[in-house]
């Protein structure tokens, strides 16, 4: 039998889409399910797969949808996507446009966020608390640029320090691509030198729209930080794990901006009171060193140093003309006994013979004692008293009377 009408596939799946496009029953469907093969695509758009315990159908959110949800849908969570159904064209596929995502129920969010809690405990991330900077250069905010968090927390930190700094990250607070943007700027804030401490925060609501302070990657990121983090997410009975992996949790963005904020007039009070202490201070110590100083003062003067140099330099010279008298007296007394042993000496001198008539023969320099010792024609030397003459032997007459 003959086609009645031969069409192209672009031209069945067309028409195909047309007829599903029109069914009122495909419009404004929700479907309940579990997503799997999620795939997030830098456009915004989401790509994923629900399905129940029989079949699965393929849906697509775009990004004008993803960036009004309330929570970010992650692998196995079970949802209610809400949107048409359709047919995609090229591939010949039938496809579900969402528009919609929400949880079902909390429970599934809830025993998500406890074994989350549970293995991230275990690793450590909550232990680590870091004092926060009492006088903070710049405070890094990371929140939403709109919206009475921002307002709140420049309000009370302005009121309380109109001097101070505020440097404002801007990011999403929730829905798809939220995480992210928190951990950046996160890591961003970290990196800047003039940023003391950083304030993670944004308004209260139900836990999906917390959700994005609950994410693993906004954990660890708040956890790395190498600058100390306050974290005011949602109200006070609300928390996140990322009030448990901060340094400190404030119960709300006000009270954060509280905590990282000396009050102005307190700092100042403080600083004249210190400014009096050390006034004070240098005052008691400079009294301190003036007491010493008269002490010594006194004690020096009492000891009179000079009057000591005097005593002694007195008795140096006084000890100096004893000295003197002593050696003095002392030579006097050799010069007398040189004398006298001079005179001694001159009594016993042979020479001291020679002035009663005496003379004294020598021959060769050796004197002769004896006649025998000279014979004719030898010369000898003849000492008198005063004076010496040179004679030569005639004859020698030893033994004749």
């Amino acid at each position: 039998m003959a086609a009645k009408l031969t069409l192209t596939v672009s031209q069945l799946n067309e028409y195909i889409r047309r007829m599903l496009q029109l069914d009122p029953m495909l419009h404004g469907v929700a479907l309940r399910g579990e997503i799997s093969n999620l795939k997030f695509h830098q456009s915004g758009t989401i790509f994923f797969t629900l399905k129940d315990e029989l079949s699965a159908i393929a849906c697509v959110m775009y990004a004008s949808d993803t960036a009004n949800l309330q929570v970010t849908p992650f692998e196995g969570m079970r949802a209610v996507v809400s949107g048409s159904a359709g047919l995609y064209v090229r591939g010949g596929q039938m496809q579900f446009y969402a528009n919609d995502l929400r949880a079902e129920g909390v429970g599934v969010l809830y025993e998500r966020l406890l074994a989350l809690k549970d293995r991230l405990a275990k690793e450590g991330l909550f232990e680590r608390k870091r004092s926060l900077p009492p006088y903070p250069d710049t405070i890094g905010v990371v929140t939403s640029p709109t919206g009475a968090v921002i307002h709140d927390i420049m309000h009370v930190a302005f009121r309380r320090d109109p001097q101070a700094r505020m440097l404002l990250c801007p990011v999403r607070v929730q829905g798809a691509g939220a995480a992210q943007e928190v951990v950046q700027a996160i890591e961003l804030l970290s990196r800047m030198d003039g940023v003391s401490v950083i304030i993670v925060a944004r308004g209260g609501g139900s836990m999906e729209d917390l959700w994005t302070f609950n994410e693993e990657c906004v954990v660890r990121a708040v956890a790395a930080c190498t600058t100390p983090i306050v974290s005011a997410v949602g109200h006070e009975t609300d928390v996140t794990l990322c009030d448990l992996a901060a340094d400190l949790r404030a119960p709300t963005p006000s009270a954060a901006a509280e905590c990282v904020t000396p009050l102005r007039t307190q700092t100042m009070d403080k600083l004249a009171q210190l400014r009096r202490a050390l006034d004070d201070a240098a005052v008691r110590r400079i009294a301190r060193r003036e007491a010493a100083l008269h002490a010594a003062a006194a004690a020096l003067a009492a000891r009179r140093p000079q009057a000591r140099l005097e005593a002694e330099a007195k008795r140096l010279a006084q000890l100096g003309v004893q000295l003197r008298r002593a050696a003095q007296g002392q030579m006097g007394r050799h010069e007398t006994r040189l004398a006298q042993r001079g005179r001694e000496l001159y009594m016993l001198s042979p020479y001291r013979v020679l002035a009663r008539g005496y003379a004294i023969v020598s021959r060769a320099a050796k004197p002769v004692v004896s006649a025998a010792q000279l014979a004719a024609g030898d010369a000898v030397t003849i000492r008198f008293a005063d004076g010496t003459a040179q004679a030569r032997i005639a004859a020698n007459t030893t033994g004749e009377d």
